[in-house]
């Protein structure tokens, strides 16, 4: 799996080559550089210390301050342009995963929760950047300072750098072997950070719950345990991490030992120089570095890729409902919607609508009402081709839905749900979200015919003001004239209704009853009735029970059939 994800990793440097061309010939400097002041110890120790040569020595000494001057130029630009290539990478996969998001099917959204989502946009993302910042770096810098010092090492005495460098097979093995623990407990560790930000979201959005019931001990308590299992998870990737630089230290400490007593005892036979015995040792702890940097670089690889092969498990997921190639924007409504033998299931096993034949005629308003999980809302969900039927087929004016653009189709369609979903921003994104480029007037206008304006006018900010996250700062009734606004505004000749009106005091269900009949005027309305007495002047009412359709007819029809519907009106009755 990995390779895999490297390779598509590596396929968003593509474009931003030129910069990291200017990073990899800094970076390659530098280890170059890093080499060139191992050979001037040698020059200080032989040519100037030793042989006692003053004007040599003042050379030298001019020669590191350009030296280094330069490398710490060249650190700059390197460590810069990476930093920029990582965080534009890192961006870009953030775009292309939000912009992936948008064009899955709903069920994607029913069966992952949402605060796993964002863990993967946000905390996998950011462990993806770390590596993008760090590990070319670590590669080509760290990389070529390792070949231009054993280089050297090779050129000073060949045959103890042999000897140095028989420890880098047993830091491989180990590199390796850490590794595979390390990518390992990443990928428990970040499941275990999408359970908590789960829990975070739950407990923040159910934050009324919580206190009405008294169970703030009890999430507290629940946290603590999630944290504190995520805590485990991070500690055994923190051990793995802390051993191998002491590991990796201890091997470079016997290599370095060995190369001290045999290296010295040469130095004291005469065998080599004083400068190049200085210039061996310091170019073999030179090396240790960019040795050990690999060691802990590769707990930053391990992480990255779990967070890629996360990220890329989205982008990977293909939407259920697709429109086909080229596929034609709808024409206008004109005539009917038809529900054609439609047959329909979440999972095979359950059944959800059955052989289900309904026609919604241009102008009329019909209703569907039925028991709790009867198929309501399935039916306007198809219709708006958030699903596709298992078998049949949904008609727009004899156009199957499948055959036409999802924009050409849902364009034509107006839905205001019983669940207000607003967004945190001003009363006038809310409104205008139906039509990113409406006038003043008539966002206005819409919040008029929505009975929304009256308060509009008072809120602190008019138009401008803040409603809170999911319209926190208003209430029930305000949020659903601003919901009906934003229908009116877009002005669709469909309007899909989930009845509004439900849970609100007297005043404010006759205002926003007021505004769904200005909305429902001169449109093709199908409304998901759950109090039975809203829907009574609807032209048909389709009665659902078990996924099929039981009966048929205008209120008066079927009250005077005596059945399921009868049955369920009486029940409101008693309970109202």
């Amino acid at each position: 799996m990995q390779t895999p994800v490297v390779r598509r990793l590596i396929h968003y440097f593509r474009g931003h080559l030129p910069m990291l061309t200017v990073a990899l010939v800094a970076m390659a400097a530098v280890a170059a550089l890093t080499a060139a002041a191992m050979w001037i110890l040698k020059q200080v120790v032989d040519k100037a210390l030793t042989a006692g040569d003053l004007t040599a020595l003042q050379e030298i000494v001019l020669l590191v301050v350009v030296l280094f001057a330069m490398k710490a130029v060249l650190s700059y630009v390197h460590d810069y342009l990476t930093a920029h290539v990582g965080q534009a990478i890192v961006r870009q996969l953030r775009d292309d995963v939000y912009a992936h998001l948008h064009t899955l099917s709903m069920d994607f959204f029913t069966l992952n929760d949402s605060a796993r989502l964002i863990s993967r946009l946000t905390n996998d993302a950011q462990l993806v950047q770390n590596a993008l910042t760090k590990i070319p770096v670590m590669i080509v810098r760290d990389g070529l300072t390792i070949l231009c010092l054993t280089g050297f090492l090779l050129y000073l005495h060949w045959k103890f750098a042999l000897l140095a460098f028989t420890i880098l097979p047993v830091s491989g093995y180990l590199i390796a072997r850490f590794g595979k623990s390390l990518r390992k407990t990443a990928r428990l560790g970040q499941a275990k950070m999408s359970d908590l930000y789960l829990q975070i979201q739950e407990t923040i959005t159910g934050a009324p719950v919580v206190k009405a019931y008294l169970r703030e001990n009890y999430e507290r308590d629940r946290f603590r345990r999630e944290n504190h299992a995520y805590f485990t998870i991070t500690m055994k990737n923190a051990r793995v991490e802390s051993l191998s630089s002491p590991v990796m230290e201890f091997l470079g400490a016997i290599g370095m030992a060995a190369i001290l007593w045999l290296g010295g005892l040469d130095v004291i036979n005469g065998v080599w120089t004083t400068g190049a015995f200085f210039a061996f040792v310091g170019s073999a702890l030179s090396l240790y570095q960019p040795v050990k940097n690999f060691s802990r670089s590769n707990a930053t690889l391990q992480l990255a890729l779990a967070g890629a092969e996360r990220i890329f498990e989205i982008l990977d997921t293909q939407p259920t409902v697709m429109e086909k190639p080229g596929a034609p924007p709808l024409p206008p409504f004109t005539t009917a919607l038809k529900f054609e033998n439609v047959n329909f299931h979440y999972r095979p096993d359950r059944p959800v609508l059955k052989n289900i034949n309904v026609t919604v005629s241009k102008g009329e308003i019909v209703a569907l009402v039925g028991p709790s999980g009867s198929g309501k809302t399935t039916m306007a969900a198809l219709l708006l081709r958030f699903y596709d039927p298992v078998s049949g087929r949904v008609a727009f004016d004899g156009h199957d839905l499948r055959d036409v653009s999802l924009a050409g189709l849902r364009g034509q369609i107006g839905l205001v749900t019983q669940e207000t979903l607003l967004f945190n921003d001003t009363v006038r994104h809310n409104i205008g979200y139906a039509k990113a480029n409406a006038t003043e007037q008539e966002l206005i206008a819409a919040a008029r015919a929505a009975n929304a304006w009256e308060f509009i006018e008072k809120l602190p900010q008019g138009l401008d003001t803040l409603v809170g996250e999911r319209g926190v700062l208003l209430s029930g009734g305000q949020k659903q004239r601003l919901a009906i606004a934003r229908a009116i505004l877009k002005n669709p000749p469909i309007l899909v209704l989930d009845e509004a009106t439900s849970a609100l005091d007297a005043e404010s269900e006759r205002l926003v009853q007021e505004a769904v009949e200005q909305l429902m005027k001169n449109r093709t309305v199908i409304v998901i009735a759950h109090r039975l007495a809203t829907i009574k002047n609807a032209d048909r009412i389709v009665v659902l029970e078990h996924g099929r359709v039981a009966e048929m007819g205008t209120h008066t029809e079927l009250l005077s059939k005596k059945s399921l519907y009868h049955r369920l009106y009486e029940l409101q009755l008693l309970q109202e």
